[in-house]
């Protein structure tokens, strides 16, 4: 079992050129920890699936640091999407949009929408940077059980499927992300969470916004 290792610039670069090899990676992110993978290596994101014991028909999030070039090669940047990533920065919402055009892999599960977001995470900002892509993520805990907010639970969880788990203290899980869907005609909110629904409408100018979900109380 892989021991974690303190976050500081040689874990980080460590980390980052071992996903770039195609392994698998612990890390933190400004919510929970999460398992990922360099979104260029096919074979690496299609074990994420497997290393939770999940279903491989189920798509997997991107998470990218806040370089605009680097999330319009792999999701369309229509008015909604660009005036929400704006507003927002860094933070706990996740976009739905449609995928970029020319870009396949595992992590659509077969689908040509991909959610994406930008956590308010600097160890991902750093890794994403270095990679110069932005890494297929999920949540580093086998399916069904609760998502690990330390680094030692996470490892319990999925470490033997990774080659590097990175330790940078307890998460604070707080209030689940906003998940915004940006794919059809209509934006959607399919969970309010985070960001309220009266935040969303302000920023795409419109008086009010569908909800499937919500988790605020």
């Amino acid at each position: 079992m892989i021991a974690p290792r303190p976050v500081d610039e040689d874990a980080i670069t460590d980390a980052a050129r071992l996903l770039s090899e195609g392994r698998l990676a612990i890390l933190p992110t400004d919510t929970v920890y999460g398992i990922a993978a360099d979104v260029r290596q096919d074979r690496a994101v299609a074990a994420i699936p497997a290393a939770k014991g999940r279903d491989a028909g189920m798509p997997l999030q991107l998470l990218f640091d806040s370089e605009m070039r680097r999330i319009e090669k792999y999701a369309v940047l229509s008015e909604p999407v660009s005036r929400l990533i704006e507003a927002l920065g860094v933070g706990a919402w996740t976009i739905i949009a449609v995928a970029a055009a020319r870009w396949t892999s595992p992590a659509l599960a077969g689908g040509r929408t991909v959610g994406f977001r930008i956590p308010a995470s600097p160890v991902v900002h750093h890794i994403v940077g270095l990679l110069d892509a932005p890494l297929a993520a999920s949540s580093a805990n086998r399916h069904g059980h609760p998502s690990p907010t330390s680094c030692a639970d996470a490892i319990a969880e999925v470490g033997e499927s990774c080659a590097i788990a990175l330790d940078d203290g307890p998460t604070m899980a707080g209030v689940d992300s906003t998940v915004i869907d940006c794919s059809g005609a209509a934006t959607v909110i399919l969970r309010e969470g985070a960001i309220d629904r009266q935040t969303v409408a302000r920023i795409l100018g419109i008086t009010d916004i569908p909800v499937i979900r919500s988790v605020r109380q």
